[in-house]
């Protein structure tokens, strides 16, 4: 009996230790390849577009080099789409599934979405870091069980800015506390120390002030914006997934080998004269929330729109990465647009928070997930109306 209680608390121990470390290794590991992405990004586009301002490049300029890595793209992948780089969703479930990953072509992965992220593509980092790690891990660690190998990607998401992320992605709707949820925070802890001491990538808004509603006129205005926001957010979310499937149907890839070319060219154009509307967006929140870059009613929400449709277009037509950053900066946006068209109603937070929340309940299976992203990205701004318009969102959700 004693026996059996002294080495069960070791090998807990041991196994924790093991999970501390993978998380770790997974985001220097991350860490290091989006410094190398952000490199590339500033000499490709210029100092400003790291400060989430447009860039100053010329239309030839734009359209040559989106055009070239679109070329790129299609080289690699022309003929078989096994080599498009998976979502964050498909590598968790190859994770959970019983056969485990699947890591062939992940060269030829990683590759392309390195390409895509620093050709402006409109595509957050997290499925090329949780890609990255898996490959990685799967190689590093071979037989190794699927707890180090989750640690580890739950230390690539430490670029969310919040240690809890990769816990709440690996456990999705069932929290399994031994091998999803409890390694997935261990590493996800690990990774976000690690991370951040190499990188400081998807910072949000940190550094906007809080904007508190005083009286209870104003916190009934917030409130009511919030639901508004949420509903706006969830036709959003809509329109993308719809969108998305409609692409889908097209199966622009497999038919027209050139399909990324065609998008990078888009991808220049609005790099020249739309710049809201690609690159994943986390740097471009706080400069609008601070005015720095000032933008009419109807730029504003155009550009926000075109965000979502660029992630669709980019994703469906060889442009792989992920989605939630991108998505995350057009509903804030959107919400901005909308607060500047009712300014009467609510303030800045409610409208732009509850966008994000209604929009993120459509595009993840997670509430729990959803909330801690919103809240890691916007930094705490509008955590009420976060989670109104996620509630607003789920309800909706349950009825259509």
């Amino acid at each position: 009996m004693s026996t059996f209680s002294t080495s069960r608390p070791r090998s807990l121990l041991w196994w924790s230790l093991r999970a501390l470390l993978a998380g770790a290794a997974g985001g220097a590991m991350a860490a290091v390849v989006v410094s190398l992405a952000l490199t590339l990004q500033q000499w490709i586009w210029g100092a400003s577009v790291l400060q989430g301002l447009p860039g100053e490049r010329p239309l030839v300029w734009c359209l040559l080099w989106a055009g070239g890595i679109g070329l790129l793209l299609s080289l690699l992948q022309r003929q078989r789409q096994a080599r498009g780089l998976p979502e964050m969703k498909e590598t968790l479930a190859q994770l959970r599934a019983p056969e485990g990953l699947n890591t062939k072509n992940g060269f030829t992965q990683l590759l392309g979405g390195i390409l895509a992220l620093t050709g402006g593509g409109t595509l957050g980092p997290e499925a090329l870091m949780t890609r990255l790690v898996a490959v990685g891990s799967h190689h590093v660690w071979k037989g190794a069980d699927r707890n180090l190998v989750a640690a580890a990607m739950a230390g690539s998401l430490g670029l969310f800015h919040s240690p809890l992320v990769g816990g709440a992605a690996l456990a999705g709707k069932k929290w399994q506390l031994i091998w999803r949820w409890l390694p997935g925070t261990i590493g996800g802890v690990a990774g976000f120390v690690a991370f951040h001491g190499l990188n400081d990538f998807g910072g949000g808004m940190r550094g906007v002030p809080y904007l508190w509603p005083s009286g209870e006129e104003q916190r009934l205005g917030a409130m009511v914006a919030a639901v508004l926001a949420g509903l706006v957010g969830w036709l959003a979310g809509q329109m993308m997934r719809h969108w998305r499937q409609w692409l889908r149907q097209l199966q622009l890839l497999e038919r027209f080998w050139w399909s990324p070319i065609a998008t990078g060219l888009v991808v220049g154009l609005c790099l020249w004269g739309l710049p809201l509307a690609v690159f994943s967006g986390e740097n471009q929140l706080k400069p609008l929330v601070l005015g720095d870059w000032s933008l009419s009613t109807a730029i504003l929400m155009l550009s926000a729109i075109a965000k979502l449709l660029m992630v669709g277009l980019c994703l469906e037509t060889g442009w792989r990465g992920g989605q939630f950053f991108p998505v995350i900066l057009a509903s804030s946006a959107l919400g901005m647009g909308l607060h500047q068209w009712i300014p009467w109603i609510g303030g800045l937070d409610s409208w732009s928070a509850g966008v994000v929340g209604g929009s993120l309940s459509v595009l993840l299976s997670s509430p729990l997930l959803g909330l801690v992203l919103g809240l890691s990205l916007l930094q705490g701004h509008g955590a009420v109306a976060l989670a109104i318009g996620l509630l607003v969102g789920q309800l909706l959700q349950r009825v259509h």
